[in-house]
């Protein structure tokens, strides 16, 4: 492999000025490009660029990022991934990173918030659009320019959507504070951990905090995954946005464009803090103790993951030497003569166990199936029911969503999204039209190789079967993302616990069980249509089909 004219003064035609930053794959310089303009110079380092697996990494780095355009998106100039040391030129932004922008500034607020919530999403948007998942967002790695606009810098581990991991088992790369919970889990990142990402680094901006703590990884992680996140401090216009993009379950995020509609249409300046006068901030000094110090940030992290944390252990509670705004907590009123008890900490939310949730969902679809075989006109009328429901309330769950997202909950949303439920119902029909056709066409698929089977199956066996192909299609094909994502908020609001989940799965694991026992011992009844001209006419096309092929 022919390698790169490289000194400690330049590498390749880029004459190195100094070292503007490092992580765990390679080392930033600013350089100058043999026209004078300053670039940013990522080499690998030398013990990385041994790992085939970490240039197969950089190579889809280069190949990500030549995709992404965007004025949000710091976007590659040059590279050379055979070179020795391999490196990857990009577009120098000058400016601070958001990290040292509010260490040094303070949590932002108004404009500046929104500003850098709508620039961080549009960036995301970008990505996104070019099939990438960045994966490393962090306010480490977006850039703060003077005029208040971000860019999204080093796509050190940014991979394809469809790309194959390259991780172990159980390794993880990222920052541990950012990390979704489903990279914990060891699921594939998608596009959804960008977003949860996106809502830990507006977090921090806001706060001044990052939003799980700091300490040992196995802390964070247990954070994460509890989804206990600190936003005290967030806006209030802006917290809908944030717990939305922080939930548990990737299904229930909301897309990076969906981020920069409603980032956009946040009235943050509406709930603004005013800074505090010099006068204010003179007797704080003299009178408030000194701030604890700030726990220690954590590293990037790329290595095995820890086993998951048992729950901490019981202890006595004690109250917090200061409160949230940093002011010494007023001491407790004690009774003469008896000792106070000191009041339980708040237990931690269980987190909602949604791999259970898909093992119900798949139940009831086998109950729909079971229900056919036994009487198919009855369980095309339910599933349709059903479906309409679910997706009426999911229609009714987003605009209440987008509503008190623009202006913030009040007590008349839900009388109104009610009150609406009929227009919306029609929508949610019109929309299962749409999506019809699909699972229509699967059905006479089916019915048509039931007639034409050389078999003993019956013509009422036929039409069952074909109502079975249409309720499977109807329930899991393109289209049916919103039944499937309302049954999943069903399920969460009323089995919101593990055990409450896994009891249920048993009790109605039994009796679908039961009724595919009975349907698959019966014969299915057509009724109304039953021996009336429906059963002669599919008698007739029968003989047709098998006479058209010599049967």
């Amino acid at each position: 492999m022919e390698g790169v004219e490289t000194s400690g003064e330049s590498i390749g035609r880029y004459r190195l000025i100094e070292k503007i930053g490092e992580g765990g794959m390679g080392v930033v310089h600013l350089a100058t490009d043999p026209y004078g303009r300053k670039v940013a110079v990522k080499v690998l380092r030398p013990g990385v660029a041994a790992d085939q697996t970490a240039l197969r990494r950089l190579a889809r780095e280069v190949d990500s990022m030549r995709r992404v355009h965007s004025p949000h998106v710091a976007e590659i100039v040059d590279a050379d991934v055979t070179a020795e040391p391999p490196y990857v030129v990009t577009q120098f932004v000058p400016g601070r990173t958001l990290e040292e922008a509010v260490r040094d500034d303070g949590p932002l607020r108004g404009d500046a918030l929104q500003r850098l919530a709508t620039g961080l999403a549009s960036a995301l948007a970008a990505i996104h659009d070019a099939g990438i998942v960045h994966r490393d967002l962090k306010p480490g790695n977006v850039m703060f320019l003077e005029n208040g606009e971000p860019v999204v810098i080093d796509f050190g581990i940014a991979q394809g959507v469809d790309a194959t991991r390259l991780t172990a088992t159980g390794l993880v790369i990222g920052t541990p504070g950012y990390l979704a919970p489903e990279i914990i889990e060891g699921e594939d990142a998608g596009a959804p951990a960008d977003v949860h990402a996106w809502a830990g680094t507006i977090a921090y901006a806001a706060t001044g905090r990052a939003p799980f703590g700091g300490g040992t990884f196995e802390s964070i992680f247990y954070k994460i995954m509890e989804g206990r996140p600190d936003l005290d401090g967030v806006p209030e216009a802006m917290l809908p946005v944030v717990r939305a993009a922080m939930a548990r379950n990737p299904a229930e995020r909301p897309t990076a464009h969906g981020l920069v509609e409603l980032t956009r249409r946040i009235d943050v300046n509406s709930t603004r803090l005013d800074p505090p006068s010099t006068q204010t901030k003179r007797l704080t000094a003299v009178s408030a103790p000194p701030p604890a110090p700030a726990p220690a940030r954590p590293r990037d992290f790329v290595g095995q993951l820890p086993p998951a944390p048992p729950p901490p252990p019981p202890q006595a509670y004690a109250p917090p030497a200061y409160g949230p705004t940093g002011r010494q907590a007023a001491p407790q009123e004690r009774s003469p003569g008896y000792a106070q008890r000191p009041p339980k900490p708040p237990r931690p939310d269980e987190p909602k166990p949604y791999g259970v949730y898909r093992f119900l969902s798949l139940l009831l679809l086998v109950a729909g199936i079971g229900l056919a075989l036994v009487t198919p006109t009855i369980a095309l009328i339910i599933v349709l029911a059903v479906l309409l429901v679910l997706r009426t309330a999911d229609r009714g769950h987003q605009e209440l969503t987008s509503k008190r997202t623009r202006r913030g909950p009040r007590s008349g949303d839900l009388v109104a999204i009610v009150a609406k439920s009929p227009f919306t119902a029609v929508r949610a029909a019109l929309g299962m039209l749409l999506v019809s056709p699909l699972a229509i066409m699967a059905a006479v698929v089916v019915l048509l190789i039931g007639l034409a089977a050389k078999t003993a199956l019956t013509i009422p066996h036929a039409v069952a079967l074909a109502t079975a192909a249409f309720v499977i299609v109807q329930c899991l094909g393109p289209g049916s993302e919103p039944a499937r994502r309302q049954l999943a908020r069903f399920w969460g609001a009323v089995l919101p616990r593990r055990n409450q989940a896994l009891i249920a799965l048993v009790v109605i694991g039994f009796v679908v069980f039961l009724l595919v026992s009975f349907a698959l011992s019966q014969t299915p009844d057509l009724r109304p249509f039953a021996g009336g001209s429906f059963t002669r006419n599919l008698a007739h096309l029968r003989s047709g089909i098998r006479d058209l092929l010599g049967g």
